[in-house]
């Protein structure tokens, strides 16, 4: 039967969604009452409100969603489970609903003790609430610990369900390993990219709002979800012919330290080029202000230029650090081999 290497985890976040959705629509069916305000809703009011729900909880799950199919992913490939068939899925669903509901106790239960120490530690420290950098620090550790329950619950589970499993004997081979070693990079580069992503909204959302709205959603998830999409596809083109010096066995220390080493320096330089593009492009425009009125037209292209300078920087940095880092085979490796 032929093998798959991404189809199961990716089953696995599917489920994982499904199970979350359960548990948002019979929490607010048995346990809110504030959920059905009057009791003559239609069935559209009641529609729109179960989405208000969802939505928001989706948009959250997003980061724990990379972590579950980079770990999943990894697992499986070291318990030889890369079928697709009947056992192997049925064995997937309870695997997603045993994550699900690990997830939702330690958020109902752990959590909010796990924040309040980390409020009596900064309390303690003497820092300021109001200042940013310690409310990011906050938000970075409170992710993290839920990448640490999701981790952990994944690697249980799969361990707990290994015999349930349809295993395959099949080696991996050169191709094969390529084509993970390229899934997993582009999926912990996603990751830690929401990360940061997702401490700096918990910061604003904590600082500006009390609640999420449902048109502020709709855009957020649709604009991550276009970004998302682009960056992953045009990734995946540069980096597919990258992983020429990899081993049939998954590096997967080397993908996470070179990722996220890769991940710090793009952003560091990102942000040094940015702030070099603004001061030109603020000098530019005074310029042309002087000599006659600019349009905003112009201030859009501008715009537009320091995004598509940003990307390629980007682009560039990357397909050269990975190519340095796996472009050339291990020489203990190699020397085995021959």
């Amino acid at each position: 039967m032929k093998t798959s290497f991404f189809k199961l985890p990716l089953l696995l976040v599917l489920f994982y969604w499904v199970f979350n959705i359960v548990f948002v629509v019979t929490y607010c069916v048995g346990f809110d009452d504030y959920f059905f305000i009057s009791s003559d809703m239609t069935i559209y009011q009641i529609i729109i409100k179960f989405i208000e729900q969802i939505l928001p909880n989706f948009f959250l799950q997003s980061p724990s969603s990379f972590v579950l199919f980079t770990t999943s992913t990894l697992i499986l490939n070291k318990y030889a489970i890369n079928q697709i068939n009947q056992k192997n899925i049925i064995n997937s669903l309870f695997i997603a609903a045993l994550i699900t509901l690990g997830d939702i106790v330690g958020r109902l239960y752990c959590y909010p003790y796990i924040y309040e120490w980390m409020q009596a530690g900064r309390q303690y420290l003497n820092l300021n609430i109001y200042f940013f950098f310690p409310n990011y620090i906050t938000n970075l550790l409170k992710i993290t610990i839920g990448y640490f329950f999701i981790v952990l619950l994944t690697c249980f589970s799969i361990k707990l369900f290994n015999k349930s499993y349809m295993h395959n004997d099949n080696a991996l081979t050169q191709n094969e390993s390529q084509q993970l070693h390229l899934g997993l990079f582009i999926a912990l580069y996603n990751c830690y990219f929401l990360t940061a992503l997702f401490a700096l909204i918990f910061l604003y959302e904590d600082m500006y709002y009390s609640y999420y709205s449902f048109r502020k959603i709709i855009i957020d998830i649709v604009g991550l979800t276009v970004f998302l999409s682009v960056v992953n596809l045009l990734g995946y083109f540069l980096l597919r012919r990258c992983f020429t010096g990899v081993t049939e066995t998954i590096a997967f220390k080397k993908l996470v330290f070179s990722s996220i080493g890769i991940f710090l320096l793009n952003l560091l330089l990102n942000c040094l080029l940015l702030i070099v593009l603004v001061i030109f492009s603020i000098s530019l425009i005074n310029y042309l202000k002087y000599w006659h009125k600019i349009s905003d037209l112009e201030i859009i292209m501008i715009c537009f230029m320091i995004v598509v300078i940003l990307l390629i920087s980007s682009c560039v940095l990357v397909r050269i650090a990975v190519k340095l880092l796996f472009g050339k085979m291990d020489k203990n490796y190699q020397n085995m081999s021959v």
